[in-house]
C-alpha cells in the first residue's frame, strides 16, 4: 500500500491527533515560520488565491484567512483534519498532494507546509506538475520541510512499513528556467535557530514561477 493511502485511511487522523495540542500551543504568525516568509510576499491584488497543501491542523490556513486578503483553500488527507477546518468555515478538501481538484492556473501561492518528505517517491514528478499546473504565472510557491543536501530515507518512528524522506524540496521546481528561488533559510527543526546538526535540519524556501 502507498503511504498517501495509508496516510489517508488512519495516519493522517493519528497526527492529527497526535499534535493537535502543540499546534494549538504556538503563537501565530512569529511561531511559524510559513506565515513569517508568506508576510514578506508583495502584498496580494483583490481576489488573489492561496492553496494549503497539507494544511494539517488548520491553524496556518485559519491565520491567513482572518488576517489577509487571501482567498484561501486547503487540501489535506486526514479526514478529521478536514472536518475540523471545515468547522472554521475553511474552504478545505479531503485529498493528496499528487492530485489537486482545482481549475489550471487557479492559486496566486501556494504552499506546501511541511508534508513532502512523507509523500511516494515515485509520485514527485506528478506533485510537482499539479502544483505547477494550479499556480499561476506569475505566482509564488513557499516550501517547508526536512532539508538534506542529498537525499535521505528513514523509517518514520510512528507506524512500521512507512518512511520519511528528506532534501531540497527546492530541486522538485528549480530545475526548470521558470522558477527561481528567491529566498531559503536552513534552520533547526524546532528551535529554528541555526544549527551543523544535519539530523535536524529545516528548509524555507520561497520560490517565484515566471515563465514570460
Amino acid at each position: 500500500m502507498k503511504q498517501k493511502e495509508v496516510f489517508s485511511q488512519s495516519e493522517g487522523n493519528a497526527w492529527f491527533s497526535r499534535n493537535a495540542a502543540a499546534q494549538a500551543a504556538r503563537s501565530l504568525p512569529y511561531d511559524d515560520e510559513v506565515l513569517m516568509q508568506v508576510l514578506r510576499l508583495p502584498a496580494p491584488a483583490t481576489g488573489a488565491r492561496l492553496l494549503e497543501v497539507g494544511f494539517g491542523d488548520g491553524s496556518r490556513l485559519n491565520w491567513l484567512k482572518e488576517n489577509s486578503t487571501y482567498d484561501c483553500s486547503g487540501i489535506e488527507p486526514s479526514t478529521d483534519a478536514v472536518a475540523s477546518a471545515g468547522l472554521r468555515g475553511l474552504n478545505v478538501v479531503q485529498g493528496t498532494a499528487d492530485r489537486l481538484p482545482y481549475d489550471d492556473h487557479r492559486f496566486d501561492l501556494v504552499i506546501f507546509g511541511f508534508c513532502l518528505y512523507l509523500c511516494d517517491r515515485d509520485d514527485l514528478f506528478r506533485i510537482a506538475s499539479e502544483a505547477d499546473r494550479v499556480l499561476k504565472n506569475p505566482g509564488w510557491l513557499v516550501i517547508r520541510d526536512f532539508y538534506s543536501t542529498t537525499p535521505e530515507k528513514r523509517e518514520y518512528h510512528h507506524r512500521s512499513g512507512l518512511f520519511s524522506h528528506k532534501m531540497d524540496y527546492r530541486t522538485l521546481f528549480t530545475w526548470h528556467p521558470g522558477y527561481t528561488c528567491y529566498f531559503q533559510e536552513v534552520s533547526h527543526h524546532s528551535s529554528h535557530a541555526l544549527t551543523d546538526d544535519r539530523t535536524e535540519w529545516v528548509a524555507t524556501s520561497v520560490l517565484r514561477k515566471n515563465l514570460d
